[in-house]
């Protein structure tokens, strides 16, 4: 993906790229671009964030 869109970050670590990003607490996994459903690291998050990405 090109700069721009979101930038998911755990901890301070960016972990994706995408132009959509939705979070589920309760099955502990998250879907980026409405498509590509992830699971947590199982331990570890104290941190999750999301900022604008540049082109």
């Amino acid at each position: 993906m090109p700069k721009g869109g979101w930038v998911v970050k755990f901890n301070g670590v960016e972990v994706e790229r995408c132009y959509a990003v939705s979070f589920d607490y309760d099955m502990w996994e998250y879907t980026v671009n409405n498509k590509d459903t992830k699971k947590f690291p199982a331990t570890g998050i104290s941190n999750i964030t999301i900022e604008v990405g540049e082109d």
